[in-house]
């Protein structure tokens, strides 16, 4: 009785028809000589012959509108109406002058009755609390100083504003919301760090 020198695995695997390969495999591709593309435009005298023609200029970009304000009740007519971003002044030296005296009012140099007008009537309330808690009044008798301010509009009138504040050798941040209503900038959130 004779045993197999190889296992049924190691086997050697039987031929496969030539027809069947070559049905499974494409046929390989010659390869094409094309003329290189012209880098420059023609001149005037190597145009098609046609009819040229002016395509209309758009009165402005097409660029997408920003987003619209939503607001959360119906804007009355004695309501602070809302100013579109086009009316406004630029918010970044407006944003720096309101968080600079939002900390004199936090620190007591400067009286809260000021920043009524630059402010709607919670975050006014917000800051007059935080004034008494005299956190912000530096023993050393420095105010605290804005040292850079970084802003974005979401939307038009909308300007999200974070700012880093020194208050001693601590740095802090800020960060408002403003909206324009009635031709100017009004804070309607902030958020002390």
């Amino acid at each position: 009785m004779t045993t197999p020198l190889l296992e049924p695995a190691l086997a050697p695997v039987a031929p496969v028809a030539p027809s069947a390969l070559d049905a499974a495999r494409p046929l390989p591709r010659r390869p094409t000589v094309r003329r290189v593309p012209r880098l420059e435009p023609p001149y005037d005298d190597e145009l098609p012959e046609g009819h040229l023609h002016l395509v209309p200029q758009l009165e402005e970009l097409p660029f997408e509108e920003p987003a619209p304000r939503r607001f959360e009740h119906d804007i009355d007519f004695f309501d602070p109406q809302p100013t579109p971003r086009r009316e406004l002044p630029d918010p970044e030296p407006w944003a720096t002058r309101f968080v600079q005296a939002v900390l004199e009012t936090l620190a007591g140099c400067r009286p809260s009755v000021q920043l009524q007008e630059w402010t709607s009537p919670a975050v006014h309330a917000q800051v007059c609390r935080a004034a008494q808690e005299r956190r912000w009044i530096s023993t050393a008798g420095a105010l605290p100083a804005v040292r850079s301010v970084h802003v974005g509009e979401p939307a038009d009138g909308v300007a999200e504003v974070c700012a880093v504040v020194q208050r001693g050798h601590r740095y802090r941040a800020v960060a408002a919301r403003m909206e324009g209503f009635d031709g100017r900038w009004r804070c309607v959130a902030l958020q002390l760090g």
